[in-house]
This record gives C-alpha cells, structure tokens and sequence, in this order.
C-alpha cells in the first residue's frame, strides 16, 4: 500500500508476483474500512498491469476474479449517478454482472421504514417498483427478514442450511443452485438488502465475489444516500417553487393592495396590480417615489408611526385618506406586519379601498339620524295627542260635573239662612203661643213632650250649620276640579303651583285614606315662599298628578312587603316640598317607599316604559310628565332613588 502511495510500481509489481495472496486481505481492508476510491485505483493500476504478464496460475486466478476494471468503472458508474430511479437501475445490473448470479432483488426502507422491494434485474431486463415485503410471493421473505434482524451474510448451496428459514415456501418452490443474501451498510447502519439466487449453478457466490459485492454495496450505501438526499432536495425545491408560484399567483391576483416597504429607504420595494391601480401609478413609478410624494402631509405621521411600530415587530393598522396621481382622494384601511424580505426586516402592507364602504356607512348613518329624529317627532306627537285628548276629556268631564254641582250647591247654600231665618221666627211663635195658652190640652202636650221642644231648638242651629260647611266643602272640591282641569293649551298663565298641589291632593284624598292592606299614607307639605310663574296650569296639575299617583303606588307595593308593625313603627309618608332657587321654583314629592334599582331608574322616562302589571299601566304617565315638563316649560325632571330608602322626583321650572 505505500509502495503504491510512493509511485514505486516495479517494486509493487514485484512484491505482487512473488506475494499474490497478500492482495485480498489489502482489499477486504478496504472494503472494510471504506476507503476512497482512488486508493482502490492506484492498488488496482499496476496489479492489473503485473497481472497481465505473470505465468503463475494462483495470480492469474484472483485477477480473474476481482477483475478489477470492472469494479472501478462500476464504482464510478455508481459514484456518478445522483437520480435515484437511474442508480436503482444502474445498482441492480452493475450488482448481477459482478456476482454470477441469474436474478437480483434490492430491498429498501421506506420513509416510515416499511420495507420495500425497489428493483428486482434479470440478465435480459430490470424492473423499478415499489412493492412490500411482507408476504410477497416472488422472494424468500423469512430469509430477507432474518438477515434484516440479524445483519448476517447468508450463502446458501443447493438449499442445504441449518437455517429454518429453508422452510419459506418460496424456496421450497423455486429451489435455486446458489443463494446470497446480504446486507447493506451505511455508517454501520442496515439501509438496505441484497437478494442473489442462480437457478442452473450452484457455488456461484465466492467468497472473491461476495468480497466484491462489499465492496460494490458500500460504494451503493453512499450513492442511494446522494440519490436520496438529491431527491429530497429537488422535491423541496419542487415545492418551494410551487409556494413561490402559488404565493405569486396570490400576490398578484389578490383584490387588496399589497406592497412591501423597506424600512431603511422607506421607499415600496415590492407591490402587486391592485396596488399600482388603486394609487393610479405605474409599477416602475412607485418604486421611484418616496412616501412624501404620495401620502397627504397629516397621512406623513401615521406612516412614521408605521415604520417605528414594524422596526419593534409590532402590528400597524389605521385608516387613512390617499391621494391618487391624478389628486383624487380614497380612503383605505392600512394593516401592515413585520416582513424579511430579500433578508432585509420589511413591512408587508395590505391597503383596502374602502372609500364605497365609508360613503355606505356615512350614508346610512344620516338616515338612521333622520329616523331617529322622526321617530322622536312621531313619539312626542303621539304623546301630546294622548295628552291632550287625556286632558280634553278630564276637563270636560270635570267642568261639567262642576256645573252640575255648582248650581244645586249653590241653592242649597243660598237658602240655608233663609230656612235658619224661618225656624227662628216659628220658634218664636211657639214661644208666643206657649205664653198665651200656659195649659195646653192633654193630647197637644203629649205632641209636644215628644218633639222634645227644648233639644230641637238646641240642637237645630248645628244642624244648620253643618249643612252650610258641608256645602262649602263641595264647593271647595268643585273649585279644586275647575282648578286642576283648566283649559290652557293655547296660552301661558300665572298659576300659583301652591293651589295646584292642594288640588291634586284634595282630588287623591281617597287614595291616601286608610285600607285593609295599610295604614292611611301620611301627607306632609313643606311648602316655601315662591312666586306665581307663567305656565300652562292644567298641564302642571298632571305632572303633580302622575308623580303622586306613582308614589302611592309604590307605598301600596312596599305595604305588600312589610308586616303591621313595621308600619306602624315606620308610617308611609309623602312629602311635597317647594322651594326658591336661582331663577327657577324647584318641587320635590318624595316618598319612604322600597325604592328603584338602577335599572329601572335609568328607564323611568322611557316612551311606554312600565314596572306595573298588564292593565294597571301604560307607560305614558311618567313620559308625558317629561314632555310637559322639559319640551314645553323648558324646566327639569329628574329622579334619584336608592334601593330601601324610596324615591324623590324633582322639578325644576323658570319664573
């Protein structure tokens, strides 16, 4: 070997006559060791060149077998091809021509390491498939799979063996004269299996030929891990390209705008059709123009704000308004996103023209304006018409029972002294008689003894008098019903809001007497000194109304809640107070009722808004007391309530 590494040929030569048995244990070392193939050439060179002259039989012998041209140019065949269909093919052929066999099968692992038969060759063709080994019908699968477990050359002579793997009914049928099966190694790992077999000779696979067939599959351990690396290689290849192909195609035909933006020039880089068209330039144009020479100036900051978020690898959106070539304005929703590109950090930005959209949106925001405000409009129209044909009916029912009553009350009234006149002067009379006639007959004393003369001259001032009071009264209320019902739609009055709240009151006075679910509801009036004020009176008297109709209400609920002795402890009270305050009169009525959760307190003004049952509330009550009070008088309503500590509704009005 370093004879042959020193370029010492005849001394090579010589030492090869005279020791040809030292040539194969140098080829199994190498074989074994893997040498490079160039060592094998320079060994292989004057061997052949000795061998050719030599008369000595054991020489010409070994070079026969080794034929050593045949193996380099083979190894170089294999060493040589990359294109792992070609090497399979080429791996069979160059493997049955060096090893006297008549048929070859090479086994190989697939990707999830099943097994596989990838090439079967004949002396006449050879065949590339992709078949599995287990069970396969055309191979000794017991015997390929022992060597697979084992890693073991097997050599087998007109089937005579130890192995029970002879009972394979494979080679019970066919029964070949020699057989070889042999393992393949790359780096000491099993990568692959060699099957042999001749049909007509047996002893065909030599130890000099299996020392080749080594020698041959180390050399087709490395190609196959080229051809398959290769292949590897060129499908990862494939694919990118078609990701390339596919993202291009995406790049290019996608609606939105899409640019790529180098963030050191801040200058496009890259930019699909979209993009170009929406910004009316053309490709070579935008990748000439700065950002300045496209965006509006107050646009220029959000682009700053844009190259500072993506130089931290943050997310960058917003909306903007661009400028086309031609000064025509768009507006657009911007997102870009950290990008390399061209190993440079980027920023890929998708602009969407949303200038449609926003006209869109502008659009129907006006007119959900415009039907809000109708709607509005149609809700106050609808309760000023409840309103007012509430109140057109209260005051003419209330006027013409005032009437009604008006007359005969004041008859009543008018002639109670007159009647008082008359039983003075009958009295009087029947003093007269009584002193003229001292003894009156049996039965008229008896008529007087029991009219019991004495207790009805007593007694018939009061009952005068009673009656004179109780038609005052009536004609206090009928006064009060005048007073709340007023006509007064078409014009301002000063009103006194002290005789409106007494009317209210004496017309709920019922409501506020005791019943079998609570005690009477305790009225208390604070009243402060205010003046008149320039209102419309009747329309007041229903605020007041609804107000205190709302607070007996609540305190006939509570009363549900709460036992006798809470409320005798803690009586149900109402409390109407007035005050002066800087150019407005404020009226509070208050109640110590249960009070109202924040959810419903935001809503108590609401058009058709109601806590109360199906029939015992409309949900107008409260909404037109708001109207009358905000829209018309130009005052303030409000509430504040707090759970367990009732409810006080305040009223602001100008004077």
């Amino acid at each position: 070997y370093c004879y042959s590494r020193w370029g010492a040929r005849a001394k090579l030569a010589d030492l090869k006559t005279r020791y040809p048995e030292l040539l194969r244990p140098v080829l199994q070392a190498l074989v074994t060791s893997g040498e490079l193939l160039n060592t094998l050439v320079t060994i292989a060179s004057p061997t052949l060149s000795t061998c050719s002259s030599t008369s000595q039989d054991s020489s010409n012998n070994l070079n026969e077998t080794l034929d050593f041209a045949s193996v380099l140019k083979a190894s170089q065949a294999l060493s040589r091809t990359i294109h792992l269909d070609e090497l399979l093919h080429q791996l069979t052929q160059i493997i049955l021509q060096n090893s006297g066999g008549d048929y070859c099968a090479l086994i190989l692992p697939d990707t999830t390491g099943e097994w596989q038969v990838r090439a079967t060759s004949t002396v006449e063709e050879t065949q590339l498939c992709s078949v599995p080994l287990a069970n396969n019908p055309n191979l000794p699968v017991k015997l390929i799979q022992y060597v697979k477990n084992t890693q073991e050359v097997i050599v087998i002579d007109d089937s005579e063996t130890n192995l029970s793997v002879i009972t394979d009914d494979y080679l019970k049928q066919s029964k070949p004269k020699s057989l070889l099966c042999l393992p393949i190694f790359n780096q000491g790992n099993l990568v692959g299996i060699l099957y042999l077999k001749n049909h007509l000779t047996s002893g065909v696979f030599t130890s000099d030929r299996i020392l080749i067939l080594n020698f041959l599959s180390t050399q087709a351990a490395i190609a196959l891990e080229n051809a398959r690396l290769y292949q590897n290689s060129q499908q990862a290849l494939k694919t990118i390209q078609q990701q390339e192909a596919q993202y291009r195609g995406i790049f290019e035909s996608v609606s939105d705008g899409l640019a790529i933006v180098n963030l050191e020039t801040t200058q496009v880089v890259a930019a699909n059709p979209a993009y170009c068209q929406m910004h009316g330039y053309t490709y070579e144009e935008l990748l000439c123009l700065k950002p300045k020479q496209i965006l509006r100036p107050h646009i220029y900051t959000k682009f700053e704000s844009f190259l500072e978020a993506i130089q931290q690898g943050q997310e960058f959106c917003c909306d903007a308004v661009c400028q086309k070539k031609d000064g025509t304005l768009f507006n657009a929703e911007i997102h870009s996103v950290p990008f390399q590109y061209e190993g440079q950090l980027c920023g890929l930005t998708v602009f969407r023209n949303v200038t449609q959209q926003r006209q869109l949106e502008a659009a129907i925001t006006q007119k959900n304006q415009v039907l809000e405000q109708t709607l509005r409009e149609l809700q106050q129209a609808q309760l000023q018409l409840v309103h007012s044909e509430k109140m057109s009916a209260l005051g003419n029912l209330v006027a013409g029972i005032a009437h009604e009553i008006n007359n005969p009350i004041s008859c009543i009234i008018g002639n109670v002294d007159v009647t008082q006149d008359y039983m003075a002067d009958l009295l009087g009379l029947l003093d007269l008689y009584s002193q003229e006639v001292p003894t009156p007959a049996p039965d008229l004393a008896a008529k007087l003894k029991r009219a019991d003369l004495e207790y009805l001259r007593a007694d018939l001032p009061e009952l005068i008098r009673a009656m004179k009071d109780s038609g005052e009264r009536i004609v206090d209320i009928s006064r009060s019903l005048r007073t709340f019902s007023r006509s007064d739609t078409e014009t301002r009055q000063i009103f006194d809001l002290h005789e409106g709240l007494d009317s209210t009151v004496l017309i709920l006075r019922h409501r506020f007497k005791a019943n079998e679910q609570r005690p009477a509801i305790e009225i208390v009036k604070d009243y402060g000194d205010i003046p008149d004020i320039n209102c419309f009176p009747g329309q007041l008297n229903q605020v007041f109304m609804n107000i205190l109709v709302n607070a007996i209400d609540a305190l006939d609920e509570a009363s549900q809640l709460s036992g006798c002795p809470d409320l005798d402890a803690h009586p149900q009270r109402i409390i109407i107070r007035t005050e002066l305050e800087p150019h407005q009169v404020r009226v509070t009525i208050a109640d110590n009722g249960s009070g109202m959760p924040e959810a419903i307190k935001a809503k108590v003004f609401d058009y058709l808004f109601t806590t109360k049952g199906v029939g015992k509330g409309t949900g107008l009550g409260l909404a037109i007391a708001h109207q009358i009070v905000v829209d018309i008088h130009g005052g303030k309503l409000d509430v504040k309530s707090d759970v367990g500590h009732g409810t006080e509704f305040y009223i602001q009005l100008p004077f």
